[in-house]
């Protein structure tokens, strides 16, 4: 998401949520929002490896949930 305000603009990451677009705004509601430069990515990239090798084993719904 790039935020601009005041003639500068920032970048976030964000999570999931809802978002409402109007004419003249633009609200969002998210669970997480960080700042760009503040992401490791490093530890992004091993967080998502973790994530997908989880999808590719066999979970019941109960196991995920917990």
């Amino acid at each position: 998401l790039r935020v601009v305000k005041d003639k500068r603009a920032t970048s976030l990451a964000v999570g999931e949520g809802f978002i409402e677009i109007t004419p003249d705004r633009v609200s969002v509601l998210t669970d997480m929002a960080l700042e760009a430069q503040v992401i490791d990515e490093a530890a992004a990239e091993k967080a998502v490896a973790r994530a997908q090798a989880a999808m590719k084993e066999d979970h019941t719904a109960e196991e995920v949930a917990a």
